[in-house]
């Protein structure tokens, strides 16, 4: 009988010592680790509206001086670029004169280069190069063009332009710029400018100070 509770108390602790050998051992809990969002990249393109004062002449002048055959309207420009980085972009434009001062309606359209610098996080400048077009037809202006060239072409001339301006960003993707553009200078034409005058004209210039404001995407 002795011997017979000796065994029934071994098997129970063998029985124990297997269901339970692994009291011992500590499991860790596993933890979380948060998924951190990276913060969304903008990307290169950008687009934009401006608007400003456009100059047509035909005799040499500082854009403040006036010419006696220089006609002043205003005008609107939309672009689209793309930045490859901080230093370099690609930009088109096409301008439309809306309101006359005297003979000149003026289309024009521009594809340039862009090389640029930041001065601060907020701050750049930068030139435009390229190739474009200027369209000058006869307007019914304050002082009209002659009545042979009203609603007619007077040049039309395509060729190297070049411009200068700067930006300020307000936000990351908002960006108010001004700038100078050289549409065309001394362009070959052969045609009368104004209806009190019937001289025939041999050159003819266009420029514009334009100011807008650009959306990065």
């Amino acid at each position: 009988m002795k011997k017979a509770a000796v065994w029934m108390v071994m098997l129970g602790c063998a029985g124990f010592a297997v269901a339970g050998g692994d009291i011992g051992t500590s499991v860790e809990p596993e933890v979380a680790v948060p998924m951190v969002a990276e913060p969304a990249q903008k990307s290169g393109f950008y687009a934009g509206l401006g608007a400003g004062s456009q100059r047509t002449y035909s005799a040499d002048s500082a854009f403040f001086d006036e010419a006696d055959t220089q006609d002043e309207t205003v005008g609107v420009v939309g672009l689209f670029g793309y930045h490859f980085n901080d230093y370099l972009a690609v930009e088109g434009r096409i301008g439309k004169s809306i309101a006359y001062e005297d003979y000149a309606d003026v289309l024009s359209y521009s594809l340039f280069l862009k090389p640029q610098y930041p001065v601060t996080e907020s701050i750049r400048v930068y030139a435009l190069l390229g190739l474009g077009g200027v369209q000058v037809d006869g307007a019914n202006g304050d002082t009209p063009a002659h009545a042979d060239t009203i609603g007619k072409e007077i040049l039309d001339e395509t060729g190297f332009q070049w411009g200068l301006g700067g930006s300020y960003a307000f936000t990351e993707n908002i960006s108010l710029f001004a700038d100078y553009t050289s549409l065309a200078k001394d362009a070959d034409i052969s045609s009368t400018l104004y209806e009190y005058d019937t001289a025939a004209y041999g050159e003819l210039s266009s420029d514009a100070v334009t100011v807008g404001v650009t959306y990065q995407f």
